[in-house]
């Protein structure tokens, strides 16, 4: 009975996973509007897909560092927005890898992620396979709720969510 009162009273920290999609940015305006009314906190992951490029050394070091360059300039950017829209400071996580399994990595290494937050498109883009797998992964594994946004939702829309 202790664990579930413990679980109750415990801030929410929603992981949001977040790339250069309007969908993403839906996904972590609900995510902060959802913790500012919570007092939780937020998680911003930019997972960079692995290279499918075969170059050679310090090409292909270069190529990875421009990568993670754009990367850093898009959590800052998410991150101001939060800051100054939201009132939230994410705390920013960039890992490169299968995005599936880097999502489940984190949210594994990290006992206090209450919610996985993702944006989805509203035409097909290749999103509803992640969150099928994620849903499953996360059933077997975790128990950790996954939220799904629509990315066309409006402001209005996503704080009737909250």
């Amino acid at each position: 009975m202790s664990t579930f009162s413990s679980t109750i009273n415990k801030p929410a920290k929603y992981l949001v996973c977040v790339d250069n999609r309007e969908e993403s940015h839906a996904a972590l305006r609900l995510a902060c509007m959802k913790a500012r009314v919570r007092n939780g906190s937020v998680e911003m992951l930019h997972i960079i897909p692995p290279a499918d490029f075969q170059t050679l050394g310090m090409i292909a070091d270069r190529m990875r560092e421009e990568r993670h360059n754009e990367a850093q300039e898009l959590l800052d950017s998410l991150s101001t927005m939060a800051q100054e829209n939201y009132g939230v400071t994410p705390v920013q996580c960039l890992r490169e890898g299968p995005i599936g399994d880097e999502i489940v990595s984190v949210a594994m290494d990290d006992n206090d992620i209450t919610m996985i937050v993702i944006g989805t498109a509203q035409q097909h883009s290749g999103r509803g396979s992640l969150a099928g797998w994620l849903a499953s992964q996360l059933g077997s594994k975790l128990l950790i709720p996954l939220l799904l946004v629509p990315g066309n939702l409006t402001d209005f829309q996503l704080e009737n969510l909250v």
